[in-house]
C-alpha cells in the first residue's frame, strides 16, 4: 500500500537492475506524509540506461506528500537539521540570482511559464525582465503566496490552462525528476513553447563524480524524486520530445554553498572509506561540483 511498479518512462522497458536502496526517514519532526520506514529501491533501466525509483509512491502517496501543508515549513535536511523553506525565503531568493544571470544570457525577456514554482523564489528572483507566471499543484502552498507580487495559477502539470504556443521560455527547476511522468511533461512544456522557444531545466546529476562515490549516501536522494538523470538520459528525452539540447552547466562554483578545497579533501577521504568497507563511517556527501546540473534546449520543430 503507498507504492507502485511502473515500466521505464524513456523507453517502456520492464527489465531493470537494482543499485540500491534509499530509506524513509522515521523522523518525528518530518511532516506526517513524509515519514515511514520502508527501503525504496533506486534501479537502472538495462534498455536505456535510465535510473529511477520501483517500486515508487503511487498517486494516493504522492497527492498527500505535495498536499501536506508543513512541506515547505518544517522538514529535515540530509544532516537531520529541521529546516523552514519558508523562512529561508531571502537566502533561496537569492541563490537563484545565477540563474536568472544565465536564463538572460540565452533570452533577455518574454512570456515565461515556470513549472512547479513552489513559493516562487524563481520568480522573485526574475524581477520585470519577463513576462512571468508560475504554476503550482500544492493547494497550501498557492495559498501562501498570494500576498505576493507575482501571479502563481493553480494547477497540476500537464494540466494547464493556457494556449498552445503561449510562451518564449518554460522553466523547471528542480521539478522534471519529481513528476510521474516527465517525457509526458517536457512533451507538454513543448507544445507551450513557441518555435524556437527556450526550456530551462536544473536539477540533480545522477552522473557527477559525488552520485559515484557514495552511492546510497549521494545526499540529493529522497523518495519523492522519482527519476535521477544524467546528461546522457536528459538528452535522450529532449530529443524524444522535439527540443535541441543547447548546453549543459554545472554551477557548484558560483553558488553560496561552494567550499572546494573542504568538500574535495572529505570526498577523496570518503571514498577510501568506502572502499576500505568502512562505510558505516560516512555521512552523507557534501555539495560539490557536478551535483546539480542547468540545462536549456531550444524547441526544434
Amino acid at each position: 500500500m503507498g507504492f507502485e511498479r511502473v515500466a521505464c518512462n524513456g523507453c517502456g522497458s520492464s527489465a531493470h537492475r537494482h543499485l540500491f536502496d534509499i530509506q524513509e526517514s522515521p523522523d518525528e519532526r518530518q511532516p506526517p506524509a513524509w515519514r515511514g520506514n520502508a527501503s525504496i529501491p533506486v534501479v537502472r533501466c538495462e534498455r536505456c540506461g535510465l535510473v529511477f525509483l520501483n517500486p515508487r509512491y503511487d498517486e494516493e502517496r504522492i497527492v498527500a506528500l505535495y498536499q501536506d501543508p508543513q512541506m515547505f515549513v518544517g522538514t529535515i535536511d540530509p544532516e537531520g537539521r529541521s529546516r523552514s523553506i519558508m523562512a529561508e525565503r531571502a537566502m533561496r531568493v537569492a541563490r537563484f540570482a545565477d540563474d536568472v544571470k544565465a536564463l538572460h544570457r540565452r533570452r533577455s525577456g518574454g512570456r515565461l511559464l515556470d513549472i512547479g514554482c513552489g513559493l516562487g523564489f524563481f520568480l522573485e528572483a526574475l524581477g520585470s525582465r519577463y513576462d512571468a507566471v508560475g504554476l503550482e499543484w500544492s493547494a497550501p502552498v498557492v495559498e501562501m503566496t498570494r500576498a505576493l507580487p507575482f501571479t502563481i495559477v493553480e494547477h497540476r502539470f500537464p494540466h494547464h490552462p493556457f494556449k498552445a504556443g503561449e510562451f518564449d521560455v518554460v522553466t523547471f527547476h528542480n521539478v522534471l525528476d519529481h513528476l510521474p511522468d516527465p517525457l509526458g511533461a517536457l512533451r507538454t512544456a513543448h507544445d507551450l513553447l513557441r518555435p524556437g522557444g527556450l526550456l530551462m531545466l536544473t536539477g540533480v546529476n545522477f552522473g557527477g563524480v559525488v552520485a559515484r562515490v557514495y552511492g546510497s549516501r549521494f545526499r540529493l536522494l529522497s523518495p519523492n524524486h522519482l527519476y535521477y538523470f544524467d546528461p546522457q538520459s536528459l538528452k535522450h528525452y529532449a530529443d524524444r520530445t522535439g527540443f535541441r539540447l543547447l548546453g549543459l552547466e554545472y554551477p557548484y562554483f558560483r553558488s553560496d554553498v561552494a567550499d572546494p578545497l573542504r568538500h574535495g579533501a572529505r570526498i577523496i577521504a570518503d571514498w577510501w572509506r568506502l572502499r576500505s568497507g568502512r562505510a558505516p563511517q560516512v555521512a552523507p556527501s557534501p555539495p560539490f561540483y557536478g551535483n546539480v546540473m542547468r540545462a536549456f534546449a531550444v524547441r526544434a520543430n
